[in-house]
């Protein structure tokens, strides 16, 4: 089967972004001139893959572009499996190869150094064959990586070579910023098919073997290879070829994600640019992955077959091609892409819908909850996400904090920066400083103080209103705000907006006031009408530390305290004890544990109580009572449902009964069998106060947040119900 399509669209996009690089920042050069290389590497690669003995025989023609490079050697970096057969270096004069055993972490590494002629520059191009055999690395399933599906699925037999697998020899690369093109061609047996970036030149399957061949001339990091026994579905979006790869025959499972690949593919484009790529692919795994790489995302057997990915996580691994995958993050300053595709897609989808207020405070709920003094860092920091904490600061905080620059520049300016932070820094690395600067062009205002309080320090504000009076002041009124940060450090300027009620208008009338970096701060607005009530932040633009009162207790909370305290029933049989044992030890190695006949209370922990007859889970009942929760023999009513206690497991959180700015989370298994499944799963319902399990895997049936209140923030002259209109979203049009 041969697969060849032209498309012309990568020329003409890169003439147009080499335009405006120049237009935009006259003083930029490609950057592999920057680098020291007058343009990207180049891979000839030719594997041969043998899946049976986990081994490969390949040839690599490397062709390199010294320029005036004063380093006399290239270094070259291959995994130490694979034995080399040749090394060849067909330029005249006395080349030197030299090579070592050395390591990346565990992993052990040929070091193969390339010396050039004493007193010879190097010449406009270099080229080395190489040619070596041996056991190929799969970075995935050798390294400890994600979990397998279901028992009962299909065996997993797939492939996954990457940059870490060192499966071609990779220029040694101290500063991360190296590119390279390549064409691949691979050679496994006929019931294989092989993915990889850029576009399919040919798959035949003549004279037994699946050949395929994959040309990449966009500057890439690195090189993926992934091979499976795969069912193949395609479509087309105007030039962009479409793809779905699943390892058993699903054709409305493919369709459902050929058809949202057209939608979300043409949105960000109106939305930001062009599609980078030749090509968009899904990819199943057997192992429960979500990646997004550069022209495809690879998804996990379980996780492609979710029906919210569709609409969730799948639109954020298709927008990584935009931001990550099509600009690349510059080493050493701070992960901006993360942040930025969920602002795009996580929180842009809710807000088109009038909800975006709404996801907003779940990620205020996820920073108070996680991070705390020991565990904060500046976004400057921020790498990738290794827990619940750095995921708050490089998601969470940043999602926020480009709303608070949009808030600043308006959406204009705000849609304006991206579209051309985009397309001048496309397939090259750029970091906050480059973000920075293309906001400035946008908008005409200097943000160095912007982005040092906000990207390059830690710490979060922490806003109270107050106090607040009005008087008359002419034919308006005029009110008078004491603003508080309670934070200790440090302090903050910003954009303030303020919501304010006046009698005969049932809308608030929003204003934006400008909040120095002052511990307190009087503020004042002028209204036509008397005022009934005053709110700070409305809509939960500002990045914050929501304030205990403000924050209805969650799981999250529990999970994100500096300490744990763990009480047990007395009253428990030993199988159901045992396995709440278990989960408390899973809660961390620091956890105190007591029975409930000799619990004392911690200082700065958060409760964890274990069992339906705890004696210490008594006291929590007052305060379920007040969100309408109510317990009896039979079992447990909440929001008009009713549950019996066999066959259920209960998981609530409210204000911890000793220290309200901390929780306690009650949990009650249904059987000893359920508990494995809880540990494994309570962790991904952070936002939750009240949840509820069927069964031993168990079954998630209920899950509901308490209500939150704005005490804090808010200011009431006149008792009423005050409500808030949708807000406009950042654009007028959706995903078809």
């Amino acid at each position: 089967m041969a697969d060849s399509f032209s498309n012309p669209s990568p020329i003409r996009r890169s003439l147009i972004a080499a335009l405006l690089c120049l237009w935009v920042f006259p003083g930029a050069l490609p950057e592999a001139e920057a680098a020291g290389w007058t343009r990207p590497a180049h891979h000839d690669l030719e594997i041969t893959i043998d899946p049976a003995r986990h081994s490969a025989k390949v040839e690599d023609l490397v062709t390199l572009y010294p320029g005036d490079r004063e380093e006399p050697s290239i270094h070259f970096l291959l995994h130490a499996n694979y034995t080399l057969d040749t090394t060849e270096i067909p330029h005249q004069g006395d080349w030197k190869i030299e090579i070592a055993a050395v390591k990346d972490g565990d992993t052990p590494l040929h070091r193969i150094s390339v010396h050039k002629p004493k007193g010879k520059p190097w010449p406009d191009f270099l080229q080395v064959r190489f040619r070596y055999h041996g056991t190929y690395s799969d970075a995935l399933r050798e390294n400890g990586g994600p979990p397998p599906g279901p028992s009962g699925e299909e065996e997993d037999h797939g492939i996954f070579l990457s940059g870490a697998s060192y499966f071609y020899p990779a220029v040694e690369n101290p500063d991360g910023t190296f590119l390279i093109t390549y064409s691949l061609s691979a050679n496994l047996p006929a019931e294989w098919k092989v993915v990889s970036q850029g576009k399919r030149i040919l798959e035949t399957t003549v004279n037994g073997p699946r050949h395929t061949f994959w040309q990449c001339d966009d500057p890439m990091q690195e090189i993926f290879l992934i091979a499976d026994h795969f069912q193949e579905y395609r479509d087309q979006y105007q030039d962009v070829k479409l793809y779905v790869f699943l390892r058993k025959k699903e054709k409305q499972l493919a369709s459902k994600y050929l058809k949202a690949a057209k939608s979300y593919i043409a949105f960000y484009e109106k939305l930001i640019g062009p599609y980078p790529f030749v090509k968009f692919a899904v990819v199943e795994n057997a192992l429960q992955t979500g990646y997004g790489m550069p022209s495809f995302t690879l998804l996990g057997s379980r996780v492609i077959r979710f029906p919210f990915i569709l609409h969730t996580s799948y639109p954020h691994e298709i927008l990584h091609n935009w931001w990550g995958n099509g600009v690349y993050v510059k080493p050493g300053g701070g992960n901006w892409s993360e942040g930025l595709t969920a602002y795009l897609s996580d929180h842009l989808f809710p807000d088109l819908k009038g909800q975006g207020g709404r996801y907003r405070f779940q990620e205020l709920m996820k920073y108070s909850s996680y991070v705390n003094a020991k565990n904060d860092f500046p976004i400057s920091k921020f790498s990738e996400r290794t827990g619940m904490a750095s995921q708050a600061i490089g998601y969470s905080k940043l999602v926020m904090v480009l709303n608070m620059l949009r808030l600043e520049l308006g959406d204009a300016a705000f849609l304006k920066a991206l579209r051309e932070f985009f397309i001048t820094q496309q397939f090259r690395h750029a970091g906050f400083d480059e973000l920075r600067g293309h906001f400035e062009a946008a908008s005409g205002k200097k943000l160095d103080a912007f982005f040092r309080q906000w990207v390059r320090s830690k710490g979060a504000l922490e806003l109270e209103l107050a106090g607040a009076v009005y008087e008359i002041f002419q034919d308006e009124y005029r009110l008078t705000l004491k603003i508080r940060q309670k934070q200790k450090r440090p302090l903050f300027q910003m954009t303030l907006p303020v919501a304010v009620w006046v009698e005969g208008d049932d809308k608030p009338h929003i204003q934006n006031l400008k909040l120095e970096s002052k511990a307190q701060q009087e503020l004042h607005l002028f209204v036509k009408g008397k005022p009934r009530a005053v709110m700070l932040d409305p809509y939960y633009d500002l990045f914050r530390r929501l304030d205990p009162r403000e924050a209805p207790p969650s799981i999250s909370q529990s999970y994100g305290a500096e300490q744990a305290v763990a009480v047990f029933s007395s009253k428990e049989k030993n199988p159901l004890h045992k396995a709440y044992g278990q989960f408390a030890k899973a809660l961390g190695p620091a956890t105190k544990m007591f029975s409930d006949k000799n619990y004392l209370p911690a200082p700065n922990a958060a409760l964890w109580l274990f069992g339906k007859n705890n004696g210490v889970a008594q006291s929590l009942k007052p305060a379920l009572q007040q969100y309408a929760v109510s317990l009896d023999e039979d079992g447990i009513a909440i929001e008009g449902k009713t549950f019996a206690w066999e066959g259920h497991s209960f998981v609530f959180t409210v204000r911890h009964p000793h220290d309200p700015e901390r929780s306690a989370t009650w949990i009650i298994a249904a059987d000893p069998e359920s508990v494995p499944g809880l540990i494994r799963k309570l962790p991904h319902y952070g936002k939750y106060g009240v949840l509820v399990f069927a069964g031993n895997a168990p079954t998630n049936v209920l899950k509901s947040t308490w209500p939150a209140q704005r005490l804090s923030l808010m200011k009431t002259f006149q008792p009423g119900n005050y409500t808030l209109p949708k807000r406009p979203p950042l654009v007028d049009f959706q995903p078809n």
